[in-house]
């Protein structure tokens, strides 16, 4: 009540997902309370629940990343325990994929791989199905490449570098603490770029409000991000992404051209440039025909 919206950005969370079932907690201003992770997911679920309204559920599906240990899922049925569901099933995040796409080709049988790019997390997968029984064969991942590094990248070397070459942010810049709450506001809006460049050459990165420099005075931020700005900035976590999938490829004595098909999962995969990576460098048997 009566709070601005830097108030509102300085106590709203994200990325949570990351640190389940680490000791990390996230202080609120407005609650004077801290959280861990896994109440707060309790709060994304609860709020879930909450829309359904023409039944009463007690019972849910979550899925999580494949290579997830033991404290994350722990952390993860905790998460569905404080939501008020009495029953929470973990469903391996490239089953629930496949199950998707095989949803449409009943008859499937053979090897493909996930590719499973999401916000914060990747997973690589090879997932068979034989004689009716659908199998994770293999994985392998990584717990901190995602789309939010993207964001990320957006803010550092492009937005950044912007606001100290044309204002007076190098103060803000030099504190931890104000870099910090900058960078966290402007991600938001590097999320928004970062998607509408998926159907764009280009892209005007523009925050709602303004944000002051070290003198207190008011900035307005109208920046043109490219394409090819963007891809640049993300090509070292695309390579990454890229080996990883290879590496499982190798590990399990398979090449490209042996994958039935290969489903990409997660919203970064819209993202043009990382299809033609996997296109590229992996198999051109890339399979759209579900939504990521």
């Amino acid at each position: 009540k009566g709070s601005s919206k830097k108030d509102d950005r300085n106590n709203t969370f994200s990325e949570f997902k990351r640190t389940m079932g680490h000791d990390v907690k996230y202080s609120s201003s407005f609650t004077g309370n801290e959280y861990t992770s896994e109440e707060l997911s309790g709060f994304a679920l609860q709020e879930l629940k909450k829309a359904i309204t023409d039944t009463n559920v007690n019972s849910a599906v979550v899925t999580v990343p494949n290579d997830f240990d033991q404290t994350q899922i722990d952390a993860t049925k905790k998460a569905a325990e404080l939501a008020g569901f009495e029953y929470c099933e973990l469903l391996p995040e490239p089953i629930a994929a496949s199950m998707a796409y095989q949803s449409d080709n009943q008859k499937l049988e053979g090897t493909w791989l996930v590719f499973d790019l999401g916000g914060g997390t990747f997973d690589a997968a090879l997932v068979s199905k034989k004689d009716g029984i659908m199998e994770v064969v293999d994985t392998l991942g990584d717990n901190h490449l995602g789309g939010k590094n993207f964001d990320e990248e957006i803010v550092d070397e492009i937005v950044i570098p912007h606001l100290l070459e044309k204002y007076e942010f190098s103060n803000i810049i030099n504190d931890d603490k104000k870099k910090d709450i900058l960078r966290n506001y402007l991600k938001c809006f590097a999320e928004q770029t970062k998607i509408r460049l998926s159907d764009n050459a280009s892209d005007i990165f523009e925050p709602d409000d303004e944000i002051e420099d070290d003198n207190g005075e008011e900035v307005s931020i109208e920046l043109e991000i490219t394409r090819s700005d963007y891809e640049q900035i993300i090509k070292k976590y695309i390579d990454r992404a890229i080996k990883i999938s290879n590496k499982l490829l190798t590990n399990n004595k398979l090449k490209g051209d042996d994958l039935l098909t290969i489903l990409p999962v997660g919203g970064p995969t819209f993202t043009p440039y990382i299809r033609e990576q996997i296109k590229t460098k992996i198999s051109d048997k890339l399979d759209l025909s579900i939504n990521p």
